[in-house]
């Protein structure tokens, strides 16, 4: 998995984030920025270095197994795919820059005040000055849009994006061009307006209650017609059993838990007929969690061995297999019949409030 993901990462875009360009994050030069341009240089020639490793190793280990690898090649695509689908990625990038771009339109109706009161302009001077500022303090919010709007206008492979492009591509386009062509640039809320609306739109789906249950096969066919695979059931290790789980098939209906993050929870059938059943997690990054549960197991296997040598009760930390499918994805061995801690956190709150 490690070496097939890497490889992957190296091959798409990485969609989990959309940041606004830095060249637009402030109008001043800032003292450092020659120092951060080294290093995301530096930083760069060794993630490259790094994919060439992913890529040979892959490349090696094809030609060993080359059925086993294209599955799991097509395997975490398709995970990667479902990561954030795209109503979720257009939601939570608007969410994500919603303060900015409040602070952008306020400061754009602030400047647009100014100009009106003025007297030293004319009105055509003003005309021009107000266009041209809603265009510059715009600007940041319209190359999000076209972000977006480069990821979602592609073909659609997936029933949900030829859904997502019938329902919502055209209040994309329209929003943008709200932007970059205002009817009347002097009220800044005109030019808003659609843009408001469209996170509107997108925040009632996602909170309908149809929306935390999906089908496979309307989200990722390609999996739901995965059948009877070579692939290793993720986060088992082959050393604790005598025969191999391969990965049947997957489980048609998913769920998505009602959290910031939106995790799916996914079931795997495996070769030996038992239901795995996994958290995908996305916008997260997973491998400080895998390194937990690494020391967890060496911490069991440590006292399991003081406890043989001095006849002492066993001390063993219960964990779970944690398998990163990217820098900001991965799968979670799902605990059953436990209550997680931020559940009783939220049922207080709620008795609280109701208090």
């Amino acid at each position: 998995f490690p070496a097939v993901v890497g490889a992957v990462e190296n091959e798409q875009n990485d969609l989990s984030e959309l940041n606004l360009s830095k060249s637009f994050l402030s109008n001043d030069t800032k003292s450092g920025e020659d120092i951060d341009i080294d290093d995301s240089a530096s930083d760069k020639v060794v993630n490259n270095e790094l994919n060439s490793c992913f890529l040979d190793m892959v490349e090696t280990l094809a030609k060993q197994a080359p059925t086993t690898i294209l599955q799991v090649k097509l395997l975490v695509k398709e995970l990667q795919r479902i990561n954030l689908l795209w109503d979720e990625l257009c939601l939570g990038t608007l969410v994500q820059h919603h303060s900015d771009f409040t602070k952008r339109l306020s400061q754009l109706e602030t400047e647009v005040t100014k100009v009106k009161n003025n007297a030293n302009l004319s009105s055509e001077d003003k005309e021009k000055l107000i266009k041209e500022k809603h265009r510059i303090i715009f600007e940041p919010i319209v190359y999000v849009l076209e972000q977006l709007n480069q990821v979602t206008s592609a073909k659609p492979e997936t029933p949900h994006e030829v859904s997502f492009q019938t329902k919502f591509q055209s209040n994309i386009t329209d929003v943008i061009d709200k932007l970059k062509n205002p009817a009347n640039p002097e009220i800044p809320q005109e030019s808003w307006a659609p843009l408001k609306q469209f996170q509107i739109r997108l925040q009632q789906k996602v909170n309908k209650r149809t929306s935390y249950i999906l089908k496979m096969s309307d989200i990722s066919p390609v999996l739901a017609e995965l059948k009877n695979t070579v692939i290793t059931m993720p986060g088992l290790h082959t050393n604790q059993r005598t025969v191999r789980v391969t990965i049947k098939s997957v489980e048609n209906n998913v769920a998505i838990l009602p959290t910031k993050t939106r995790p799916k929870k996914l079931v795997f059938y495996g070769s030996d007929g038992k239901a795995y059943t996994y958290l995908f997690k996305g916008l997260e990054d997973l491998h400080l969690d895998e390194r937990i549960m690494q020391l967890l197991s060496i911490t069991n296997t440590m006292m399991a061995r003081d406890s043989e040598n001095n006849d002492n009760q066993t001390y063993r930390a219960r964990h779970y297999s944690v398998i990163p499918l990217g820098p900001r994805s991965g799968l979670i061995s799902w605990v059953d019949n436990v209550t997680p801690l931020f559940a009783l956190y939220k049922r207080w709150q709620n008795r609280e409030a109701a208090i």
